[in-house]
């Protein structure tokens, strides 16, 4: 029983000055997730002029699209084009500049085909709380910061779990001290919410720790947790157009909705098409066509219901994560369970800080001592 009780005791000391000390950088990295679960439609709205265009029944070749960017900006180095969104959402090209840091968007009118301008996303507010979330601002090993509290939530969760006291915690009275309520408030609230937050911290740990996690993928399951895109034999020449690319990407998978266009980073690197299925976890798909850039030829299909079960377990880290797996449904669950963590911070201070008070109010009595029994 004694063994207990200490056992006990320092789990308890550890779960209470984790979280005192460090709840708040992790609450810090939770409501800022929460901050940025519809960011791709905020930074839309926040360049509403650029993002939204006038549906029409035409749509532009996409090779004119991309040949208009290039012309306008040719300094910049396309990596993909956006086609998701919607008839009123403008395709838009990511890009970077050798001249500046950051992010590039440029938006064009898909209808007419004008290039509508650039949105740059290095020093705007939904990109800050996004480095904010993803690596504490930190330039070196933030990735890896933001998962080790990640695991130190995980504990915290667990942990509370192991101490939820057996008395009747729900039984709430009136007029009962502030300290007490909160406490109550504290266990019952992360009972409630503890499954959610595992999920979303333990799929957060994946981004700081890919590798380890790959290991432990394909040590539980078949096949490979990564499959890069393939590389093919140096070519040179000129691309086919996206449209032949679009073409043949549509025709090798019908079922599918091209979502997503992602160019050669060189010239032993072939062009991806992500699709999306019905039933696809991730917002932007689970399907991915490779088409040869010189030859149209399809070097290989990665589709989501041939994936091997390590490979799944990976692509789950993000739809998770991201709280895309059940549409608006679980991501406005998500930006909720985000900001459960400060209040679950600020309870767990104040039923503290309040017990500390009392004990320091609590006059001390020092222990009476017994008189010696008179001899005879």
């Amino acid at each position: 029983m004694m063994h207990n009780y200490i056992l006990k005791k320092i789990l308890v000391n550890t779960h209470l000055y984790i979280g005192l000390i460090l709840g708040l950088v992790i609450t810090l990295i939770c409501v800022s997730g929460s901050a940025i679960v519809y960011k791709p439609e905020l930074e839309k709205l926040s360049v509403k002029k650029l993002a939204f265009v006038e549906p029409s029944d035409r749509i532009i070749p996409l090779q004119y699209l991309l040949d208009n960017v290039r012309k306008k900006y040719p300094q910049l180095t396309i990596s993909n084009m956006v086609l998701y969104g919607g008839k009123d959402c403008a395709y838009s090209f990511r890009a970077t500049s050798p001249d500046e840091k950051g992010r590039i968007q440029v938006y064009v009118n898909q209808y007419t085909g004008e290039v509508l301008g650039i949105d740059r996303y290095r020093h705007k507010i939904f990109q800050w709380l996004y480095d904010l979330h993803v690596k504490l601002l930190l330039k070196k090993n933030g990735v890896v910061w933001v998962a080790v509290f990640g695991f130190l939530l995980i504990f915290l969760i667990v942990s509370g779990l192991f101490l939820y006291p057996s008395k009747k915690i729900f039984n709430f009275r009136q007029g009962e001290k502030p300290g007490v309520r909160c406490y109550r408030l504290h266990i019952v609230i992360g009972l409630f919410t503890a499954l959610f937050l595992f999920l979303i911290a333990f799929t957060g740990c994946y981004f700081g720790f890919k590798k380890e996690f790959h290991t432990v993928f394909e040590s539980v399951s078949s096949g490979k947790a990564l499959q890069p895109a393939p590389k093919v034999e140096e070519y040179s020449g000129q691309w086919i157009s996206l449209d032949a690319i679009m073409d043949i990407a549509c025709k090798e998978f019908t079922e599918g909705r091209p979502m997503m266009i992602f160019f050669p980073k060189d010239n032993k690197s072939v062009f991806s098409v992500r699709m999306y299925h019905t039933g696809d976890f991730e917002r932007t798909g689970s399907n991915h066509i490779y088409i040869h850039p010189i030859t149209g030829k399809v070097v290989k299909l990665n589709l989501w219901k041939k994936k091997p079960t390590s490979e799944k377990l990976t692509r789950s880290m993000y739809f998770i994560h991201f709280g895309t797996f059940w549409g608006h449904y679980s991501r406005i669950l998500w930006i909720f369970i985000g900001l459960v963590v400060p209040f679950l911070y600020f309870t767990g201070f104040y039923a503290w800080w309040s017990k500390l008070k009392r004990r320091q109010n609590t006059p001390y009595s020092a222990p009476c001592k017994r008189k010696p029994l008179a001899s005879s």
